[in-house]
């Protein structure tokens, strides 16, 4: 998919697998899961680390829960860190407009006291569509702290190996702190922290209702 975005580009297939917030014109059904197929054509890091960390913590993952439950975990874990990014996206744009009517929003957003900072980060709630496999990846982050919790993983800017369930404390309070003052404008913190987390309790139903056992 990652090479059809450059081979077809006369087809902006990015727009339109990317997800678009549901207030949004722009916004079709299929986005909720197409859009965690496309990347970032400017950043190529940013398959790059979906894939690393995919690679690293799926093969395990599957293992555990075999394909089927795999799938599940990759897919819910994708969508609801979709979610929480939404949510986090119309709060922002409630916070200061107190409405949800993307027209209004527009009208008056150049009337308020705002900086450009502010700006930037109400247009992009608005109108930034989501796209990559964080979400998803980062479900299977948090099924693997359930099930390996003292596996120790490396994690900057720490120089040594740290259990990954306090690796995975320590990267959502991170994400937390850069959505809430937009410290990495362009990434979708709440996306991130929305797959550890439903990953982790998906985990946990899995492990807890169907008994799985592992070394």
């Amino acid at each position: 998919m990652y090479t059809a975005t450059f081979v077809f580009s006369q087809y902006n297939i990015e727009n339109i697998f990317s997800l678009y917030h549901p207030l949004d014109d722009r916004f079709q059904f299929h986005q909720i899961l197409t859009h965690m197929f496309v990347h970032s054509k400017r950043i190529f890091f940013h398959i790059i680390f979906n894939m690393l960390a995919l690679f690293m913590f799926g093969g395990k993952i599957e293992t555990i829960l075999g394909i089927k439950k795999f799938i599940i975990l990759y897919f819910l874990s994708g969508i609801f860190a979709a979610t929480f990014q939404i949510l986090f996206n119309t709060g922002i744009i409630y916070y200061f407009f107190q409405t949800w009517d993307f027209y209004k929003v527009s009208k008056i957003i150049d009337y308020l006291y705002l900086n450009e900072d502010q700006k930037m980060a109400i247009y992009s709630s608005m109108y930034s569509p989501m796209m990559g496999s964080s979400g998803a990846v980062s479900g299977l982050v948090g099924a693997f702290a359930k099930f390996f919790p003292e596996h120790k993983i490396f994690i900057l800017p720490f120089p040594f190996p740290i259990p990954v369930r306090k690796a995975i404390i320590i990267f959502v309070f991170g994400s937390l702190i850069s959505a809430i003052f937009n410290l990495a404008p362009g990434v979708a913190h709440f996306a991130h922290i929305g797959g550890i987390v439903s990953g982790y309790f998906i985990g946990y139903f899995f492990k807890k209702k169907f008994k799985i056992l592992f070394d």
